[in-house]
């Protein structure tokens, strides 16, 4: 069963015909993943983490199919194994979680340390872009509606949207079960975000069947 819109049916049925190579997507979570292994343990280092790629389906596409991930035929003739591609990739995610605090990353020695950012965001699977928002506005006197709206805009909940038959019961929920504020109420992501994290520590009974979903 394909549960899709219209329009990219068949792209879908393309996939699922072999019409199609299905390409990896692991570079847009490649921080994540790499912050996983260091705090697993199995990569220390730019030359580990270069070699722990060579073992992934992102590896394989791009042997196979370069030019779909940048990659000109003439870089992969002087770089048959791309090794220098995948050092660039280990670098920039590195250089991401250094930033994010989530590790240590010495550009002198290749050298990948854990910090204890790194270890709850891997623990809990958090994404590295709401460990930046985190230390960002993060701070020891916040108030109780301002950790709420932080919390509202985290990454993990950037899929959430507004329906037009959920506006009232986010209206009437935030009289009944919000006692914290609602900054921008239901109108948008973060407030809905907000409405529901409140209704879920106070154990609200939600009628919607789409927010009742958003919640599981």
């Amino acid at each position: 069963i394909i549960i899709t819109t219209h329009g990219k049916l068949d792209h879908y049925l393309q996939l699922m015909n072999h019409q199609l190579p299905i390409e990896s997507q692991l570079i847009n979570r490649l921080p994540d993943n790499l912050n996983a292994e260091v705090v697993l343990g199995t990569v220390s280092n730019v030359k580990e983490a270069v070699s722990w790629l060579t073992y992934s389906y992102l590896y394989i596409r791009m042997m196979r199919n370069p030019l779909a991930y940048g990659i000109s035929w003439d870089e992969k003739q002087g770089d048959p194994m791309l090794e220098d591609r995948r050092t660039d990739l280990i670098a920039i995610s590195a250089r991401t979680l250094d930033k994010c605090r989530m590790l240590r990353f010495d550009e002198h020695t290749g050298t990948l340390s854990m910090t204890d950012w790194g270890r709850i965001a891997s623990h809990y699977y958090i994404q590295h872009e709401t460990i930046e928002l985190y230390n960002e506005e993060m701070r020891p006197n916040m108030s109780e509606p301002e950790l709420f709206s932080m919390l509202a805009r985290s990454h993990e909940f950037e899929n959430l949207k507004i329906r037009d038959e959920e506006v009232k019961e986010l209206t009437d929920a935030i009289a009944t079960y919000c006692p914290i504020q609602v900054k921008g109420g239901p109108e948008n992501n973060y407030g809905k975000t907000n409405i529901l994290l409140q209704c879920y520590i106070s154990q609200a009974r939600l009628e919607s069947f789409t927010l009742i979903s958003d919640t599981a």
